[in-house]
């Protein structure tokens, strides 16, 4: 697959000739006022006009269709402003479809506020979500409009004034952990504004929930965050189907390490403005480890890239997989180097019609996550391409969000792939906040490079050369400010910066008032070039099926590997050819396999079988009050058995795994709130937390076995407690409860 740029455009009058091809692939073409992808064809007629026959397209995937049968008020065949945009930003270019693509989505921005005055998340989705509304708050709508973001924020704090986690994998929290993307979004609203009874607000709520994460989430070991990938929590979709919710809490992923990061970054700031050094020192701190957890056991060289997480039960894998968040994350908040940057910005697969949300995908699974582009991780991966000065790659992002938007006439949540068709997903509602975010955002963040600071905004614009045009955005609300600007010109380096006609450096103070112009002038100079790398949907093998039969690990055939590697503890322990179906034990420990591809690409792992010959059992209803005189097993609640104490004593020194047999029955395993979460200890030392996600509404027979919490221990007596408390309160607030049956001590 080959891409080129255009050189340049050519203007005519002020307007860019509709001859002119902008960018072009194998598979559409940007021609001046149009997008062109087949039979298919959307034109801009005017700012507010545009035309398209995408509405002809088919369904393409094997996905079950979910879509509501709901009027969504969109004629997918004619956009025409309809909405008073007045009170926004005013943007004009002499390219007509970049001015009615910003223009229809802050018209679908306006649209998305509910009566209360928060963000809807969706046609089709109703309420606010905390990650939902939080990358599109950071992403552009912070600026856009402050007040419906902050109530919007408001909203997703509890009763306890923690972050609320969405319902999910589980339970939700603390299987899934990315709650901390509100703190993003909070401290842009706080930058754009600078309320200080805004920043009063969430200062408490920051800290109440950074400390609960650091207890509950935190990897000592790998300097990781537990929980689920963040957004990416359609389970089967970006884990392996052995995985259940414990092991989703287990696994420590790039983009959700990356928001606990940059949020502990921002809560240290936070500390600093409030006069509390010594507690901005512990963030600091807190966050410096996490930066290098993720460089120490992320970074995958062989990839160039970080890998998508650590998985697995008592020994934790890399997965050699890229994700497009974690990856984009890593260069915007510096987490990876200057080289790195450069190294991911040229290493991550492209596709024609987007960048996949990871490389590479399932064949066993539809499109959704798998398979698929969402322009608002698209949105973020445009950023840091920008950052990094990757020509190549701002265009062919810019082209990827504005073609899906062009042809549907809306922001969309997703489209598969392969066809860049909007349809062919399970569900994907028009008008979805943070597609909307994402595009709205390319003109102030890319174009003019807007970046808010503390003391001010600063200007980094990326124009690629094909893009080269006049721009003006004026009517920009900042603060006590409205500012009036102007753009010219292409490339990333400023030639002239001027503030009300003054020559400057390209910075504008928070501390200015009133109406303001800013002229800036770049210097026509392409960045050095830069790789993309743009190739067809790959995926890796299928994951084995693999068992323990006399003393040997056995697997079913996978179509396609050309070898594979068991695993022992985590660790590559033999390479066999296809051939093999089986590998003899080689002494006590936990065991996997792995299929390798063709193209080299690993399967996930088969899902790890213990074979351990010091394994001991305590029966929990010997140590605490029974459920009920004819079941061997203990209620744990809010109220009830809230600590339990066992004393066990162990033979030798030695790495051990602590687990429990447990029900939960209070709800299914991909909705609701109701994981019940324990805080373990050792001699009276904490040492983990034990988690017990939801197994099936009213399952209570279904038993399984927690995540494990592998602690070393000393040959002799100990005590092990299990005990409630409030860091580990889970969000439903009323109902924290499971039956366990078993606590288990392995000699690992």
């Amino acid at each position: 697959m080959k891409t080129f740029i255009a050189l340049s455009l050519f203007v005519i009058g002020g307007h860019v000739a509709m001859a002119q091809t902008i960018y072009q692939n194998s598979e559409y073409k940007w021609k001046g006022n149009q997008f062109i992808q087949g039979k298919f064809k959307a034109t801009a007629k005017s700012a507010t006009d545009i035309v398209s026959n995408y509405v002809e397209a088919e369904w393409n995937s094997p996905a079950p269709n979910f879509m509501p049968q709901m009027e969504t008020g969109i004629n997918r065949e004619h956009w025409q402003l309809k909405r008073d945009i007045s009170h926004l930003p005013h943007y004009s270019s002499s390219l007509t479809i970049d001015n009615a693509l910003y223009n229809m989505s802050l018209e679908e921005s306006e649209l998305a506020i509910e009566p209360d005055s928060t963000y809807r998340t969706g046609v089709y989705w109703g309420g606010v979500w905390t990650r939902d509304v939080s990358y599109s708050i950071l992403h552009s709508l912070a600026q856009l409009c402050p007040e419906v973001s902050m109530k919007s924020l408001r909203a997703k704090v509890n009763s306890q004034n923690r972050i609320i986690q969405d319902t999910g994998t589980g339970g939700a929290w603390p299987c899934s952990t990315d709650r901390t993307t509100w703190v993003l979004a909070a401290w842009e609203c706080y930058l754009v504004t600078g309320s200080q009874e805004w920043l009063n607000f969430i200062f408490p709520v920051i800290k109440n929930t950074i400390e609960d994460d650091r207890i509950v989430a935190y990897d000592p070991e790998t300097k990781l965050m537990r929980g689920e990938t963040s957004w990416l929590d359609w389970r089967e979709q970006e884990y392996p189907t052995w995985a259940e919710p414990k092991d989703i809490y287990s696994s420590e992923a790039m983009n959700t390490t990356a928001v606990h990061f940059r949020a502990t970054q921002i809560l240290a700031e936070i500390c600093r403005l409030q006069h509390q050094p010594a507690l901005a020192a512990k963030y600091d701190s807190w966050a410096n480890d996490l930066k290098d957890g993720m460089n120490n056991r992320l970074w995958n060289d062989n990839m160039g890239l970080y890998a998508i997480y650590l998985y697995g039960r008592q020994n934790l894998v890399q997965h050699e997989q890229m994700e497009i968040l974690g990856e984009s994350f890593a260069i915007l908040w510096d987490i990876a180097s200057a080289e790195r940057q450069k190294s991911i910005s040229q290493h991550m697969v492209s596709e024609a019609f987007g960048t996949p949300d990871f490389y590479p995908n399932l064949k066993d699974q539809y499109p959704y996550h798998n398979d698929a582009m969402w322009p608002f991780t698209q949105g973020y991966w445009l950023k840091a391409q920008a950052k990094v000065g990757n020509e190549q790659g701002v265009l062919h992002a810019i082209s990827s969000i504005y073609r899906l938007a062009a042809l549907t006439l809306t922001n969309l949540e997703n489209m598969v792939i392969y066809s860049g068709c909007e349809k062919g997903l399970p569900i994907n509602s028009p008008r979805q906040l943070w597609g909307v975010a994402a595009d709205a955002a390319i003109v102030p963040n890319i174009y003019f490079g807007i970046s808010y600071h503390l003391d001010g905004i600063r200007f980094a614009p990326m124009v690629p050369k094909a893009l080269k045009a006049a721009r003006r955005l004026s009517n920009f609300k900042y603060r006590n400010a409205v500012l009036d600007m102007k753009v010219s010109g292409y490339g990333n380096v400023i030639k002239s910066f001027k503030l009300d006609g003054v020559e400057a450096e390209p910075f504008f103070s928070a501390s200015l008032n009133g109406a303001h112009t800013i002229e800036i002038v770049l210097a026509n100079r392409q960045p050095e070039p830069m790789q993309m790398v743009m190739q067809k949907n790959q995926y890796q093998p299928l994951t084995p099926r693999a068992r323990i039969e006399d003393s040997q690990i056995k697997w079913d055939v996978v179509d396609g590997a050309e070898s594979y590697v068991v695993l022992k503890n985590g660790k590559d322990w033999a390479t066999l050819p296809a051939s093999a179906l089986s590998y003899k034990l080689d002494g006590d420990g936990e065991y996997a396999v792995v299929a390798v591809g063709q193209n080299k690409w690993r399967s996930y792992m088969s899902e790890p079988l213990s074979f351990y010959s010091n394994v001991n059992t305590y029966e929990v209803e010997h140590y605490a009050l029974p459920y009920s005189a004819n079941m061997q097993a203990s209620m744990i609640t809010r109220n009830d058995n809230i600590l339990i104490t066992i004393p066990i004593e162990v033979e030798a020194d030695g790495r051990y795994a602590i687990d429990w047999r447990y029900a939960n029955g209070n709800g299914p395993i991909n909705t609701e709130n109701k994981c019940a979460t324990r805080l373990l200890t050792i001699d009276g030392n904490a040492v983990g937390v034990s988690v017990f996600p939801q197994r099936g509404t009213n399952e209570w027979d279904n038993w399984g076995w927690s995540n494990a919490t592998v602690i070393s221990l000393t040959r002799g007596k100990h005590v092990v407690t299990l005990e409630f408390t409030d860091c580990v309160e889970n969000m439903n607030l009323q109902i924290n409860q499971a039956l366990l049956d078993q606590m288990r001590i392995i000699k690992i």
